[in-house]
């Protein structure tokens, strides 16, 4: 009889599981939201903000716990980046963006790569060359937000 009642008790889990899993999220997109165009525009947003040294753009887009991981594995906050972005004395960045795709989207997170060619220096650091970049949005009370990205060098043949 013990038995029974374990079998029974570990049938109900797995089935409370699966109907768990196969729920729909607890704040889906809105109906018809494109979540793709929409994080396809703020990555845009995003680099013109860097591009124009719009450190107030910049802080409106990026989460609070904003993160990035610069070349070098520099890990960078969103002060950090905030502030860098409107530091029109590190010098100027000539920023060109290719190959942007969406490659992975739900209702509140999508992520983004491109291939990214950097020309110019900001302060002693020389960032000429191309780089895969990888952007991460997530949707926060309602609204899309920059949480994280990470640059890498593409190694030259």
């Amino acid at each position: 009889m013990k038995r029974a009642y374990g079998f029974v008790t570990i049938l109900l889990i797995v089935a409370s599981a699966a109907l768990a899993l196969g729920r729909a999220p607890k704040n889906p997109a809105a109906e018809g939201e494109d979540v793709t165009g929409t994080v396809a525009i703020l990555d845009h947003v995003w680099l013109d903000a860097a591009h124009n040294h719009d450190s107030e753009t910049a802080a409106w887009l990026f989460a609070d716990n904003f993160v990035e991981i610069h070349p070098g594995g520099f890990l960078v906050s969103k002060q950090q980046q905030v502030e860098m972005i409107g530091n029109t004395k590190l010098g100027d960045l000539a920023i060109q963006s290719s190959d942007i795709q969406v490659r992975y989207a739900s209702p509140d997170v999508a992520v983004l790569t491109d291939t990214t060619t950097i020309r110019g220096k900001q302060g002693e650091t020389s960032y000429d060359g191309q780089y895969r970049v990888m952007r991460v949005f997530a949707k926060l009370h309602g609204r899309w937000r920059a949480a994280g990205a990470g640059i890498a060098r593409i190694a030259s043949n």
